[in-house]
């Protein structure tokens, strides 16, 4: 799979051939890719505005005003230009969403300038997101797209919601994004797990709920046969809106049996599938360095080569085994250097634990000391590195230690003494 750098992608709207075709050619120039149209509609009938990164726009269009695109291709920001240059006219321009605003004819230097500035601008805010659930739903990729498309639309609608993908693929993430969507009322957002959920917790929680809430029942399809017409009842007498999210084919289910088709058709009003991390693997690049971007340790991003082993891995645990694989990355990696390839690399078959991600460096049968450790499930990236070490350095000497953890015996001397683990004195009869 090739995964060369994306190009920004500029559209231009601007009625005047001139001026548009010296536009495009100058971006062209700086090595971005642009599309171009003479007016809004023609913008519209050609083009998925949600493909840009930015849409340069004259102010005064056939027919319509280039600020009415502000709103059309939200959230893609749009620099405004104009021949009738005012301080009213860009106060009046940037009240109304405008990200900047150039006066023509313009200087191709201040062009560039504002491109770039707007550009990174909405790079480090994808970067920044504050939360694992911003991050799932960073990118690009048709994919995604599809999903981020249809937040705004059911974001005002009280109709019940099914969400389902597989594991650690995002679905509270979107379920929480439909809440917080910019036409929902909702207030409360109401987070119900129906794994092992015993009905006194049921009732408490659907009854403690005000009108105005959303409801989310994660893991709908385990939730007790005895406990679904209780849920029945509730979703078809309540105020709330109810999302669910489920990882299991629930159609399937009824014909087992296994849950009431009355509740399953009550639940599955609007259907939205999550994509698997495999499906978006063209988002990985932007994802990866937003997750790296809430470690506090973390290192100074990712060489080319890494970003290609994460993007062509299959991720069978999606986003969660990401996070895990990259958090153990940077507790291996030297300070302040780039995670590289040997560090994440994998082995041909694909990882099928989401607790703990296949150690950090392409294992052959020959690695078998650190292919056969048995981690307990849930243990943390840095305890099993400290375990790791400990249970082997006994018997191995530092060099074979780093090896078998895919890293250098610097990264490793950095990391016993990040993590407080001295080395034995025997290490230096095993041949160092």
């Amino acid at each position: 799979m090739s995964n060369a750098p994306h190009r920004d992608q500029i559209l231009i709207v601007e009625d005047e051939e001139i001026i548009r075709a010296s536009l495009r050619k100058l971006l062209e120039r700086h090595d971005y890719q642009v599309s171009d149209a003479v007016s809004i509609k023609a913008a519209a009938d050609s083009f998925d505005f949600n493909n840009f990164a930015l849409v340069i726009s004259d102010l005064r269009l056939p027919g319509q005003l280039g600020t009415d695109l502000i709103e059309m291709v939200d959230p893609v920001p749009v620099l405004i230009m104009t021949s009738y240059a005012s301080l009213r006219s860009a106060v009046d321009t940037m009240r109304q969403g405008a990200v900047d605003y150039i006066s023509k004819p313009f200087d191709h230097d201040e062009m560039l300038l504002s491109v770039r500035r707007i550009l990174s601008a909405s790079k480090h805010r994808a970067i920044a997101a504050k939360t694992m659930g911003d991050i799932a739903l960073l990118g690009c990729s048709e994919a995604i797209k599809k999903v981020t498309r249809v937040i705004p639309k059911v974001a005002a609608s009280d109709l019940p919601i099914l969400i389902h993908g597989e594991t650690g693929s995002g679905k509270s993430a979107l379920a929480m994004a439909i809440h917080r969507g910019r036409k929902s009322t909702r207030k409360a957002f109401i987070s119900i797990n129906c794994a092992g959920l015993k009905e006194t917790e049921l009732v408490n929680q659907l009854e403690g709920c005000k009108p105005s809430a959303t409801i989310f029942l994660k893991n709908i399809a385990e939730l007790a046969l005895p406990l679904q017409p209780l849920l029945l009842r509730a979703m078809q007498t309540s105020q709330c809106r109810f999302i669910c999210s489920s990882d299991q084919d629930l159609e399937k289910l009824c014909q087992a049996n296994l849950f009431r088709k009355d509740l399953y058709y009550e639940i599955d009003v609007i259907s939205i599938p999550m994509p698997t991390l495999r499906q978006r693997s063209a988002d990985i690049p932007t994802i990866a360095q937003a997750i790296l971007g809430h470690f506090d340790d973390a290192s100074s991003g990712l060489t080319p080569e890494a970003t290609e082993a994460l993007a062509n891995y299959q991720w069978p645990g999606n986003l969660r085994q990401l996070k895990n694989c990259l958090q153990q990355a940077v507790i291996m990696a030297s300070p302040e250097e780039p995670i590289d390839a040997e560090l994440i690399g994998f082995a041909e078959q694909p990882s099928t634990s989401e607790e703990i991600p296949r150690a950090v460096s392409t294992r052959s049968q020959e690695q078998s000391t650190a292919q056969n450790y048995d981690a307990p499930a849930g243990l943390s990236l840095a305890d099993y590195f400290t375990r790791f070490v400990l249970e082997n350095q006994e018997n191995m000497s530092e060099t074979d230690l780093a090896k078998k953890l895919g890293i250098s015996r610097k990264s490793l001397w950095e990391r016993r003494h990040k993590l407080g683990i001295s080395r034995k004195k025997t290490d230096e009869s095993l041949g160092d």
